[in-house]
């Protein structure tokens, strides 16, 4: 059996940027604009789960409930390619490379071109990918585990998730890679596993999905949590998530300033999830 009352945390944040992002997008794209018709589908969706299934006291059902989070996620994560153009947002990667300059002189993934090598690209980009295998592993493995044990790990990380999805759509922008081609002498080559990140960055992008970096964010959030929950796998991950971290601007997806954002942004989302334990404790 299952407590299935509250609204869990996860659902108030990401219900929170549904709403705001349909009430954004109404008023400056229309209701007839697909980007908006989208996200109504997103609300609908978590509506129904939540009428449906919230206060069902089976343990698979609060799991499929659990499970709808990531569905809602990728979801959101996908607004940004839509919401962008139709809000006539423009890109701030002038902004985020003018900060890179005055904190460091350049941005790092110009600093690196020199070091380019292709095995340095392919090692870079084992590493870069080790962040969708962290991510929907752990998460896989979560659904496996009792529901109050794999719902702190949900809770924690569709929480934050929405708190980086915001940041895209606040300062929206696309990365060196394609926002500076003309500051690269020569392109990244690599191997299979290049190819293959390659493809799979292009495909699954929300295009303007750089600041904050979610492969900064989102990796504290599973680090956080396996150093308490699972420190065997926290031992194992964390010197694969320094390599990811250079991953990042090395293989010229980030500006510098968007992984300390994702560190202050997970900073952020730790400092409030603190206090909400806390306070939870004390009404206890």
């Amino acid at each position: 059996m299952a407590e299935p009352s509250r609204l869990w945390a996860h659902e108030v944040a990401q219900g929170l940027l549904t709403l705001g992002l349909l009430v954004w997008l109404g008023a400056g794209a229309g209701p007839l604009h697909p980007a908006t018709g989208m996200v109504a589908g997103i609300a609908l969706f978590q509506i129904v789960i939540l009428v449906v299934l919230r206060r069902s006291t089976w343990v698979l059902l609060q799991k499929v409930r659990l499970a709808s989070a990531y569905v809602v996620g990728l979801a959101l994560f996908s607004a940004p390619r839509l919401a962008v153009p139709a809000l006539g947002l423009p890109t701030r990667d002038g902004l985020l490379l003018e900060l890179d300059r005055a904190l460091w002189g350049a941005t790092p993934a110009v600093l690196l071109e020199p070091l380019a090598r292709p095995w340095l690209t392919e090692l870079m980009s084992a590493c870069y990918f080790s962040y969708h295998l962290y991510f929907h592993g752990a998460l896989a493995y979560a659904l496996w585990q009792p529901l109050e044990k794999g719902r702190r790990l949900f809770e924690w990380m569709f929480t934050a998730l929405p708190a980086g999805i915001a940041g895209y759509l606040l300062v929206p922008a696309v990365g060196p890679l394609k926002a500076m081609t003309e500051s690269f002498a020569v392109p990244l080559t690599g191997g299979p596993i290049t190819a293959w990140n390659d493809w799979v960055v292009r495909s699954g992008s929300a295009v303007y999905d750089v600041f904050p970096s979610l492969h900064v964010l989102m990796t504290c959030v599973l680090l956080e949590h396996d150093r308490r929950e699972h420190p065997r796998r926290f031992r194992w991950m964390l010197p694969v998530a320094v390599g990811l971290v250079l991953s990042t601007v090395y293989l010229r997806y980030h500006y510098a300033i968007d992984l300390l954002a994702g560190f202050v942004w997970f900073l952020a989302v730790r400092l409030g999830w603190t206090w909400r334990a806390r306070t939870r404790s004390e009404l206890v």
